[in-house]
């Protein structure tokens, strides 16, 4: 398919590699949603452990719209940009195979943007630890993903999209494409936010909690080596433009409106009134 001829409608896009079991329970989720996505495009980046299997039980049982893409180049950011590319629907929506979507994840995001209107490219939410009391979760993950977001958004000017719950319309996307680095060792989410640009639009959804794993933080490894590839992102997008100067480039508009006798703006980061079913 030819980018631009996209139909109406909602892609789920999850990467996957050797993760079965835990994508079982996503599918499960999306078998729930109360706005069925049009289809749940899963990138196989080299799997071997019975993904085939577990995608074919999903299709028998739930009757899921199910594509397989097929992405043999290991690596996040090639597995998810091939199912961005892959997708056939105007609004993308990502999950990661270790993610839990409640029954009105892709209702929310689809509102959202639906309520910010064209000049709003993409949307990003957050997440709750599972399993865990709600309270714990919930607790647990907020300060790890607002973390995220104030150190990463230092060499951004702004937050970046999180890739276990984020949304971006398809013509955004298209836009964009070519500007991500398809190479190993990247956070492919945090690699995409340096392509928002001074005008784009995208919102920051605190209300809108998707379930996911705790072992982001639990295993030291991982988080060692999540470290070691958002700073690889930031080399690669530094010959662009250098942090400081994408900081003064967003700050200007910021601080023109904020002249004496105007009106403080309303933060272009902050999501509109949102539609129930973003609990996790």
């Amino acid at each position: 398919m030819l980018r631009g001829e996209r139909a109406e409608g909602i892609s789920v896009v999850i990467p996957v590699r050797d993760d079965a079991e835990h994508l079982w329970r996503c599918l499960i989720g999306l078998s729930l949603q109360q706005l069925p996505p049009d289809e749940v495009v899963v990138v196989d980046n080299g799997s071997r452990d019975g993904l085939h299997e577990v995608l074919a039980t999903a299709r028998r049982r739930w009757a899921l719209p199910l594509r397989v893409v097929r992405e043999p180049r290991a690596g996040v950011a090639f597995a998810a940009a091939a199912g961005y590319d892959a997708a056939r629907r105007t609004l993308i929506l990502r999950c990661d195979a270790d993610s839990f979507p409640p029954p009105g994840w892709t209702a929310r995001h689809a509102g959202l943007l639906r309520a910010a209107g064209p000049a709003a490219v993409a949307s990003t939410g957050m997440g709750r630890f599972r399993p865990a009391p709600r309270w714990l979760g919930e607790g647990a993950c907020r300060l790890y993903v607002e973390a995220y977001r104030l150190v990463g958004g230092l060499a951004l000017g702004h937050p970046p999209l999180w890739g276990s719950n984020m949304a971006m319309r398809a013509s955004w996307w298209d836009r964009v494409r070519d500007g991500v680095h398809r190479v190993a060792d990247v956070h492919d989410d945090y690699d995409l936010s340096f392509l928002l640009a001074p005008g784009e639009r995208f919102l920051v959804d605190r209300g809108g909690v998707i379930g996911v794993s705790w072992r982001a933080v639990a295993m030291p490894r991982r988080v060692v080596r999540q470290l070691r590839m958002a700073g690889r992102v930031i080399r690669l997008q530094w010959p662009r433009q250098r942090p400081w100067e994408r900081l003064a480039e967003r700050a200007a508009p910021r601080l023109a409106r904020l002249r004496p006798g105007r009106a403080a703006p309303v933060p272009s980061g902050r999501a509109p009134h949102a539609p129930p079913g973003g609990g996790g």
